[in-house]
């Protein structure tokens, strides 16, 4: 009996043993996985996130993303991405945007973006707010060497005293290789 107890006894160790070189393998095997995946984003350059207090962003808080280019050869798209909640009261979003040169030359334009269908409903994904990138600019060429300001203010109509837009929690620029 005791000679059937210690095969027993064993048995369980060895298959103790099997199944925790199994685990440590599936461990190491879904950690070279993520690594992986977190490099799969290495063409991206640039990216900055400027969160607004009180999930308010004001007519005087202009937003700006400096960036750094060393390669006038290199394309780039340059992304924007918005993250706005429920009390965000309308269903677009007007910004006028500077591109300034490191010659301070610049580029202004007006961009609309849309945040919800026509019906209402919020586009985007996330847990805390909606979150929505959109493509500000493709397969850029920068003409010089040296550091860029991206410049964002929001262009919506004043309907309160401090022209402050409710239910907007952050912005980001980000820039990748093409």
């Amino acid at each position: 009996m005791a000679v059937e107890i210690n095969k027993i006894k064993s048995k369980i160790s060895r298959n103790l043993e099997t199944m925790r070189t199994r685990l440590f393998s599936f461990i190491g095997l879904v950690v070279v996985v993520l690594c992986a995946c977190v490099g799969c984003n290495s063409k991206q350059v640039y990216r900055e996130t400027i969160d607004f207090a009180d999930n308010t962003w004001l007519k005087d808080s202009v937003v700006r993303f400096y960036v750094d280019v060393n390669d006038t050869t290199q394309s780039y798209d340059i992304a924007f991405s918005i993250v706005n909640n429920d009390e965000y009261p309308y269903s677009n979003l007007y910004l006028f945007t500077d591109i300034i040169f490191p010659s301070n030359e610049y580029v202004r334009d007006t961009i609309d973006f849309i945040l919800a269908t026509p019906d209402g409903e919020w586009l985007g994904s996330g847990w805390s707010g909606y979150s929505n990138e959109f493509q500000y600019k493709t397969n850029v060429k920068f003409p010089q060497i040296g550091r860029y300001v991206f410049v964002f203010e929001q262009a919506m109509r004043c309907t309160n005293s401090s022209c402050g837009v409710a239910g907007l929690q952050s912005v980001s620029l980000s820039m990748a290789k093409k």
